[in-house]
């Protein structure tokens, strides 16, 4: 065989092996959008709602076990990254709101028992029923929070969501407000 053709018949074959001929195409600099696992333990739980949700835009609602009743929830959640931010729920719910009421409790007509603070990266939320004449069952959503991606994050980071073990309680039908423990996942921003 003739060697000027062996030769670059060879590179050219060593290259393509190798990968050569061409870069390969880099992933993404910035993440698109957030993943959320429910968590499989816990009392009360942290869920993802699919509904609302969308890739850039995470809502969670706060679940109850199925053997409690209450008339009330408080809780306090700190993010753990500036790749997540608090946000509304929906675009069409007011400056600053925060939170929405879930499905269980019933805050009534009038001004609603439903108010959340944001404190740098805490927020601290309530809903409760007017009264404590009708405890409701817990095992529904009792609110909801979303968090939104911030633009830039890197792909891979984690957002932790923690609980605040001293503010989250539940308000009893006897008035009495007795400490919940939250489990939450990691958001993955990807």
């Amino acid at each position: 065989m003739n060697p000027r053709i062996l030769i670059p018949a060879l590179l050219l074959g060593s290259l393509l092996a190798c990968g050569g001929g061409g870069s390969t195409p880099a992933g993404p600099t910035t993440a698109t959008r957030l993943t959320y696992t429910d968590p499989t333990t816990g009392t009360y739980q942290l869920r993802q709602n699919a509904t609302l949700s969308s890739p850039t835009h995470l809502v969670l609602e706060l679940w109850g076990p199925a053997t409690d009743t209450g008339c009330g929830v408080s809780a306090a959640f700190t993010l753990g990254s500036s790749a997540g931010a608090w946000r509304n729920i929906r675009g069409t719910d007011a400056a600053s709101t925060y939170i929405a009421n879930g499905t269980a409790f019933d805050p009534g007509a009038g001004t609603p028992i439903l108010k959340a603070t944001l404190n740098g990266a805490t927020l601290s939320a309530a809903v409760a029923e007017k009264g404590l004449a009708a405890p409701k069952a817990l095992n529904k959503p009792l609110l909801l929070v979303a968090v939104d991606l911030q633009s830039g994050a890197a792909p891979g980071t984690s957002i932790t969501i923690t609980p605040d073990a001293a503010k989250c309680r539940l308000l009893l039908g006897t008035g009495e407000r007795t400490p919940i423990s939250i489990t939450t996942s990691a958001i993955t921003a990807q």
